[in-house]
């Protein structure tokens, strides 16, 4: 199963970023950027399989494959500023990582603007019609 390789790179990795951590504080960071980016990669056929399925789903049940898309752009977006937010505190950068959930936030607000803009027309169409 991937999950115990990805378990397993991450122990190592998070020994050797300690045990460098002592000598090298600059290393120790990239230890641990390297660390993700393998489990990042472990990763990623699990997701496309993920993301195969949901399109699957999506296209039987006859749902507009946009919301689809828009949905996947959001968690994507999501996944990554919480991953470059978490290396700026490894970092100790804790103030660039708020702004980069900042950034992040702002970004998911203008994927879904067409989609409440959509909304609210189907809303507003719908009351008229009463």
């Amino acid at each position: 199963m991937d999950i115990f390789k990805i378990i397993g790179v991450g122990l190592i990795g998070g020994i050797l970023s300690i045990t460098v951590k002592q000598y090298r504080k600059e290393y120790a960071l990239l230890v641990g950027l390297a660390t993700v980016l393998l489990i990042l990669f472990y990763s990623l056929g699990t997701l496309e399989t993920a993301i195969k399925q949901i399109s699957l789903i999506t296209e039987k049940s006859g749902v507009d494959t946009r919301y689809f898309a828009a949905v996947i752009k959001v968690v994507g977006v999501a996944y990554i500023t919480q991953f470059g937010a978490e290396i700026m505190r490894d970092g100790g950068e804790g103030a660039i990582a708020l702004k980069v959930e900042m950034a992040g936030k702002i970004f998911i607000l203008g994927l879904t603007i067409p989609i409440i803009t959509e909304f609210l027309e189907v809303c507003v169409n719908a009351l008229s019609a009463i």
